[in-house]
């Protein structure tokens, strides 16, 4: 089988040329079809063919390797700088692919035979790749890596390297972290796991067990000759079988005669059923009618999928009888019902075989859960003839596929695909046939009040960040296989109500698209489907780019997928032009603007369930800041590409107007309950932090019970007034006693505790003043003459405390601890944790000072006190001009310029913080990355909390009291 990756013709014409080279494609699939080994177009990898390189056979008395084409395929695959790797983002392939040569060349000098090159040659080779490996070992980020059976693979290999030569012996950062998943995995093993008659996916695998396990005892377990279609796990066992077997080396024969002809191995052959449904489900899921793909070699390919399901009963994987999987099985099913030739062949096996508690596995002995196989099993159920009897399944899988985007940080990623936009794609197409259905009430248990939101919210989210990521030349990561997922996933996303206002350029991002498809000469297919190494497939990426062509010519017919947030949405689009006038936002492009407002629309229900489960809020004018609090944070979080966490976007979205409330209920409650006795104020939020701290109920209640048993002389005065003591409990028990907080760091947790206590006292302190300045006010005509601290250190101190930026700081801390730092501190150092408060402190400082900018004529009239009051800026020169307006204006400017110090202030700490996690010596590669990433979200916080200011100085957002309650 010919598998050049650079042969594709990229021109074609309209739907009838589509429907040709659809044709040609499902022709040139069957070509090389075997009956006896099946059929395979996957990527040579340098892992496998070291592998099989290293066979030697005896005949007539005289050992020969048995495949020298494939170690002459190694010497000319080799790089300048030692290495063996392929065209892709992933570190542990070419780790894989140079271990594994290095022992071939290794085993090779040692035993030269009949190899045609010169010992010094070799050495030199051998030097050069032992200095890449070493490399790569010390750049690999452990904790990144999926692929299959790396964990038991590469331990193994460099221990048979160190055998072959004591030099060879690598010790890098990430080691001990290999090597501690490896012994957990081991843990779990026995060789009696592989001497019985049930297939497991070790078996793909079984080189890893070299000197562990009996070989002779799993031969029952082959297939055609194979160990599960893997070559370097057949040839493990060829080389370690105490008899010569020969069907498994007829098997390897063929695998190397089917490949490019130089040698090259690919990581699993064949791959029949495997490529087959894909290219089959992906063309039908594309537009392709049955009419447009009808040709003899297409009845060819069902009739294999369909006689492969009966035969092995209900359930395949990716080749004849080498052990099931949800994917191959879930795709056929699929492939066989788009097609209309599966009236006999159901899901029932399928869930009865694979489907878990939350999910549904890949294999029944799987280690984590793939989005794309519960997409592919989804997409299956979802056409059958019934749907609805698979209601329970659908609904799981729906769950579970929100609940995993809504916990990922970043892009969702899948264990059998190195790129983000491949279960991406396969989530939006799932989602986007399930909005159908609910929509037409086809599925049962889809009236969840929180579900629909949290579908739409996931749905919307995919679709913006593909269109955000698209790059000027209309193309994503100028990959032609990204790009038709791309594209795919643009052409859902206009189908769609929740779309509607931007379908114009939903069109144009398309067009864009498809016009970088068409101006390339070939279609390279890209090393990003995950194996024991990266492997790419040819057939596969053309299937996908003319199901990305085909699609992008169907029209967009508005079905009504999220169709009850029509309203909302145009309720909200009055916001867009207040935002651009700040100056964080003056130059994001206005559909930008308009998207993140569209998606922070998705959030209310949500957050509406929320908005009154701490604070009732009687008595208080409407909460202008509900509506514009999600667009903050979906805005930021779209502005820098941060990505973060849909659950960390969501959880801050609940802490920031919970600080508002927070905010409106210690002046309009808690102040005017107290405002004769603040001190015992003081004591009360002293003494309620204290209990709900040492509380295990999560809410705080029982807080007041606890109270009132220690202090039982005070029961009748305001200490137990429950308008006070149950929010202020509840608020405080919501903070302390988050998941995410009780599980982080106790570093973090005890700085959560002080902060929250000094944000809450600060109202009190903030209240003292206003009393204090109300007395000066007609006295001194605005001047707040009784200050008992000078301007500095009162806005770096109370005022800054009160904006709630520092106790917000600190939760935030919590969530990545918990979520990005393994449960440690976010900022390790001394000096790290020195930058951290001073980049909070800045920052809080800075947006007091914006606020108050926005807020001297509310303040002013409700007698509160302001930054402008304080004496140092009456010194001004120009306060002295005769106008009041002037007067006023200078004192503002003079705030302004004192907030673009703090600032530059800013902006030099969060620079010297980023540096200082680079510096640390020690921190491996896992822990640089996770320091960085963490770091992006800190700046995204910086840029919320910065926006609120912004917008305070843009319109005063303060809900005002009613004048009942002032």
């Amino acid at each position: 089988m010919n598998r050049e990756m650079d042969t594709l013709s990229p021109h074609v014409n309209g739907d009838q040329d589509l429907s040709s080279r659809a044709k040609s494609l499902i022709r040139r699939a069957t070509l090389g079809y075997d009956e006896q080994y099946g059929f395979g177009s996957m990527s040579c990898a340098a892992y496998d063919t070291a592998w099989v390189s290293m066979i030697t056979k005896e005949v007539d008395g005289k050992r020969n390797w048995l495949f020298p084409q494939c170690f002459r395929h190694l010497l000319k695959a080799q790089r300048d700088d030692g290495s063996w790797s392929q065209d892709g983002p992933s570190q542990i392939d070419e780790i894989l692919n140079t271990a594994a040569s290095l022992l071939s060349l290794k085993r090779h000098a040692a035993d030269p035979l009949e190899i045609e090159v010169g010992s010094d040659e070799l050495s030199a080779r051998i030097s050069k790749a032992a200095t890449a490996l070493e490399h790569r070992l010390m750049a690999w980020c452990v904790s990144t890596t999926d692929h299959v059976g790396f964990e038991i693979i590469l331990p193994r290999l460099l221990d048979l390297l160190e055998k072959e030569d004591s030099s060879l012996k690598f010790d890098f950062e990430g080691r001990a972290t290999l090597e501690r998943i490896h012994a957990a995995k081991l843990s779990r093993f026995k060789p009696e796991y592989l001497y019985g008659k049930k297939k497991t996916t070790i078996l793909h695998s079984v080189e890893a067990f070299i000197g562990l396990i009996d070989f002779d005892k799993i031969s029952h377990h082959k297939v055609q000759g194979s160990m599960m279609g893997s070559p370097s796990a057949t040839a493990a066992y060829l080389m370690n079988v105490s008899h010569w077997d020969s069907e498994s080396e007829e098997y390897l024969r063929h695998v190397v005669n089917s490949g490019q002809g130089d040698g090259g191995i690919p990581s699993a052959y064949p791959s029949t059923y495997f490529e087959y449904s894909w290219i089959l489900s992906t063309l039908t899921k594309g537009g392709f009618a049955p009419s447009d793909l009808e040709c003899p070699q297409l009845f060819k390919m069902t009739d294999i999928l369909a006689r492969a399901l009966k035969s092995e009963g209900g359930i395949i994987g990716f080749a004849p009888h080498i052990g099931a999987d949800v994917d191959d099985t879930s795709k056929s099913i699929l492939s066989l019902r788009m097609l209309g030739q599966s009236d006999d062949i159901g899901p029932e096996q399928m869930i009865e075989y694979f489907e878990a508690d939350t999910h549904f596995l890949t294999y029944p002995s799987e280690r984590d859960p793939s989005v794309s196989a519960n997409c592919n099993v989804l997409f299956a159920l979802l056409h059958e003839p019934n749907p609805s009897r698979y209601s329970a399944q659908i609904l799981k899988i729906t769950r579970f596929l929100c609940d995993t985007w809504w916990n990922t940080d970043g892009w969702i990623k899948d264990k059998w695909n190195l790129q983000c936009l491949y279960p991406t794609v396969l989530l939006v197409e799932a989602l986007a046939d399930l909005f159908v259905l609910i929509e037409e009430g086809a599925l049962s248990g889809f009236d969840d009040d929180s579900l629909l939101p949290r579908i739409s919210i996931v749905f919307f989210q995919a679709c913006l960040r593909t269109l955000l990521e698209q790059s000027e030349d209309g193309s994503w990561d100028q990959s032609v296989e990204h790009t038709a997922h791309g594209i795919q996933i643009l052409c859902k996303a206009r189908q769609s109500s929740l779309f509607s206002l931007v379908r114009e350029q939903l069109d144009s991002a398309v067009d864009r698209g498809v016009v970088f498809i068409l101006s390339l000469d070939v279609w390279p297919a890209d090393y990003v489907w995950i194996e024991k190494v990266s492997y790419a497939s040819p057939l596969l990426t053309e299937a996908y780019v003319l199901a990305a062509l085909k699609s992008s010519t169907s029209v967009a017919v508005g079905r009504p997928m999220g169709s009850h947030f029509w309203f909302s949405m145009l309720s909200t689009a009055q916001h867009a032009k207040l935002f651009q006038k700040t100056p964080l936002f003056s130059s994001v492009p206005e559909l930008e603007i308009h998207l993140s407002l569209l998606e922070a629309t998705l959030f209310q229900p949500l957050l509406r369930s929320q908005r009154l489960f701490v604070f009732p809020r009687s008595g208080m004018e409407e909460d202008k800041y509900f509506d514009i609090i999600p667009f903050t944070w979906t805005a930021c979080n779209n502005r820098a590409r941060t990505f973060a966490s849909t659950s960390f976007i969501y959880e801050m979205m609940i802490i920031s107007f919970l600080n508002y409330q927070a905010d409106e209920f210690m002046e309009a409650v808690a102040g005017l309950s107290f405002v004769e006795k603040l001190p015992e104020l003081r004591e009360l939020i002293e003494s309620t932090i204290a209990n709900v701290h040492t509380n295990t109920n999560g809410n705080g209640s029982g807080v007041l019970k606890q109270y009132s048993k220690s202090d039982e002389e005070k029961k009748t005065n305001a200490f137990v007034d429950q308008k006070v003591s149950l929010p202020l409990a509840r608020f405080v028990g919501h903070v302390l006693k988050h998941p995410s907080v009780t599980s982080a760091s106790p570093w973090s947790r005890d700085a959560l505790k002080r902060e929250l206590g000094i944000f809450l006292k600060a109202h009190v302190t903030q209240a003292e003043d206003n009393q204090q300045f109300r007395h000066d006010v007609e006295q001194h005509k605005g001047v707040y003459r009784s200050a008992t601290d000078s301007f500095f250190r009162w806005v770096c101190t109370t005022s800054a405390d009160h904006t709630s930026c520092p106790y917000a700081f600190s939760f935030v801390n919590c969530l990545l601890s918990t979520s990005l730092a393994n449960g440690e501190d976010c900022f390790a150092t001394v000096h790290e944790k020195y930058l951290s408060a001073a980049v909070c402190r800045h920052l809080a400082s800075m947006c007091r000072m914006y606020n108050d900018y926005g807020s001297v004529a509310r303040d002013e009239k409700e007698m509160n006190l302001n930054s402008v009051n304080f004496p140092e800026f009456f010194s001004e020169p120009r306060v002295k001009e005769a106008s009041e307006d002037a007067r006023v204006q200078a004192r503002k400017e003079a705030l302004f310029r004192v907030a673009e110090y703090e600032r530059s202030c800013l902006d030099v700490a969060l620079e010297r913080l980023e540096r200082e996690g680079g510096l640390s010596s020690k921190r491996g590669p896992d822990s640089r990355r996770l320091y960085q990433r963490r770091m992006e979200i800190w700046r995204m916080f910086c840029d919320v909390t910065d926006l609120y200011g912004q917008l305070y100085v843009v319109r005063d957002l303060a809900s005002r009291m009613t004048g009942t309650e002032k």
